[in-house]
């Protein structure tokens, strides 16, 4: 009875066992009375890390290199590495590199806690832009019982350089013999070339030097030979050179013609500031005096007038100039029937000095003002003058100079109209046509343009615009309208003369006038129907009688305007002849 407990006990013991075992090992039993398979967890875990890659050039190949860790005891087997570049298609996921040696790197077996270095040589497409590409790193490996796969992945940027794998020629440092050169004389100027390829020779190396409009190269010729210069190698050149008169700066153009790989051919151009410091800059080009502006003190200059000339003389160049003398020159005419140019008389005179005056010396870079006072010729001609200056300067060496400026000056004429006479009756009758004229004359010095002569005033006109055109100098007119009053009282009224001026401007010229206007006469009493005038002839033009006056009734308002205007016409003929006997107006003004 005691035995068949203890068996009984031995039995509940070992089967407790068991559960305990299978929970601490993450092991199942199979069924109560039997032991299952025990399953242990021996997967590893992998890391990528030390990524490292050489320069990548395109047409060449570099080295990535990676260090592969296992973080656990367990041990990892037949790891693979497998790369892409990120972006590309399944098809050709690696482009524009390639594994060189066709196949993908693996490591057999990495024991617990190891770490391995892999090196992975690499190829690059000549065709390979200039840019960078991101490779993706993924790791595969089995563990312990080679049916679980673990996995790991990385990534690095490969910048591809693809200029390189050509020559890259480029002037590294100039420098100048002497460092203080006199630039006029004459200086050496050393350039340093280097080749930046690390990959690729530059050979039958041609050098061109152009100073442009700066320097002339001062040797027997501009261009020089390098056999070579290989890859990463800096070669010295030099060149003897002077500046031009024409030197604006420091600047030369240097040509670089190359031959590489067989028959490939480069040319490549560096334009070189030479590092001259100022002193020689001011020794350089020729100084250049101008008038950088001028103004007037008056927008118009009227002839007869004095006017105020503000000259602005600047010195361009940075080095000083002296003995400065500017005058100004005789002005030069156009004759409008032939088109020949003849030299004027002097339209503007200098007021307290000479036509020339100096200036002792303009520092470099400098604007120098002269006021000039200028009297303007009352005679001249309404027009612009072209006024010719001339600046004749010095440098510091006392090299003579010469400069031709041009300055235009716009001159204008008085403008006056003269009204001669105005003819107006002082009283008119309601109904009756009354007449108005005017005579004019242009005593000014200029043509007075759109001429027109208009009858203005609150009442019925006839012939009220007379349109002359244009009024020449000396030339007279005269307007003749007729007004026919509407009702009593004073009436008042303008003859209005417009033209348009030499600067473009209208000019109103208004003569006012005022006339008394009454009623028509009434037919005085005891003058009727049936009486007779002289000889029997009836006054109201009816046989019998009345005659005379019917007449007078029926035509004295004809009557009365033939006489006014045969009155009119007797004074503008007195007037003429008083005009052309001199006595009215003197065209010699």
């Amino acid at each position: 009875m005691l035995k068949k407990r203890f068996k009984k006990l031995t039995k509940s013991l070992s089967l407790g066992l068991i559960l305990v075992l299978s929970l601490f090992f993450g092991l199942s039993p199979a069924g109560v009375g039997q032991a299952s398979e025990i399953s242990v967890d021996v997967q590893p875990i992998l890391l990528l890390e030390k990524i490292n890659v050489e320069d990548a050039v395109a047409g060449s190949e570099f080295t990535l290199s990676l260090v592969v860790r296992n973080l656990t005891n367990h041990p990892a087997y037949n790891a693979t590495l497998d790369f892409e570049v990120k972006g590309n298609d399944e098809d050709d996921k690696l482009a524009p590199f390639a594994l060189k040696n066709g196949k993908n790197p693996t490591l057999d077996k990495i024991e617990g806690n190891e770490s391995k270095t892999v090196m992975v040589p690499f190829t690059v497409a000549e065709d390979a832009r200039n840019k960078d590409y991101e490779i993706l790193i993924n790791l595969t490996a089995k563990d312990a019982t080679h049916k679980k796969t673990v996995r790991a992945s990385a990534g690095i940027n490969v910048p591809v350089i693809y200029d390189l794998t050509k020559p890259v020629l480029q002037v590294k440092e100039v420098s100048l013999n002497p460092a203080k050169p006199d630039v006029v004389e004459g200086f050496e100027a050393i350039f340093r070339i280097v080749n930046l390829s690390k990959t690729t020779e530059a050979r039958n190396v041609m050098i061109t030097l152009e100073g442009e409009d700066n320097f002339a190269v001062t040797e027997i010729s501009n261009r020089k030979n390098m056999i070579s210069i290989a890859k990463g190698e800096e070669k010295t050149i030099s060149y003897r050179l002077k500046a031009k008169d024409t030197r604006n700066d420091n600047t030369v153009k240097l040509k670089m013609s190359f031959d590489y790989q067989a028959n490939q051919k480069e040319e490549v151009e560096e334009t070189i500031n030479l590092p001259i410091p100022d002193e020689g800059m001011e020794m350089g080009a020729t100084p250049r005096v101008i008038i950088n502006k001028y103004t007037l003190s008056a927008e118009k200059v009227l002839a007869g007038n004095t006017v105020t000339m503000h000259l602005f003389i600047e010195n361009t160049h940075q080095r000083p100039v002296k003995n400065v003398k500017i005058s100004l020159g005789v002005i030069k005419i156009e004759d409008s029937s032939d088109g020949t140019v003849t030299t004027g008389g002097t339209v503007f005179s200098p007021l307290n000095s000479s036509n020339s005056f100096f200036i002792d010396s303009i520092p470099g870079k400098t604007i120098y003002q002269k006021d000039i006072d200028l009297y303007v010729d009352p005679n001249a001609a309404a027009k612009t003058y072209i006024v010719p200056v001339e600046i004749v300067y010095e440098d510091r060496a006392g090299k003579e100079f010469t400069c031709e400026e041009q300055i235009n000056i716009p001159v204008t004429q008085e403008c006056k109209l003269q009204i001669i006479s105005t003819q107006v009756p002082p009283a008119g009758a309601v109904g009756e046509a009354v007449p108005v004229s005017a005579e004019f004359v242009n005593v000014g010095k200029v043509a007075l343009g759109n001429f027109l002569v208009t009858l203005e005033g609150d009442f019925t006109t006839d012939n009220s615009t007379y349109y002359v055109g244009n009024l020449e100098i000396g030339a007279s007119d005269y307007y003749q309208g007729m007004l026919i009053p509407q009702q009593e009282g004073p009436l008042e009224g303008k003859i209005v003369f417009s033209y348009i001026d030499n600067n473009n401007k209208e000019v109103r010229v208004e003569e006012p006038f005022t006339i008394e206007i009454t009623a028509q006469p009434a037919i005085p009493e005891g003058m009727g129907p049936g009486m007779e005038g002289p000889e029997g002839m009836p006054l109201d033009g009816k046989p019998g009688g009345g005659g005379i006056l019917g007449f007078l009734k029926t035509k004295g308002l004809t009557i009365l305007l033939v006489l006014v205007i045969l009155g009119e016409a007797i004074y503008i003929m007195r007037s003429r002849r008083k005009k052309a006997s001199g006595e009215l107006f003197d065209e010699e003004i």
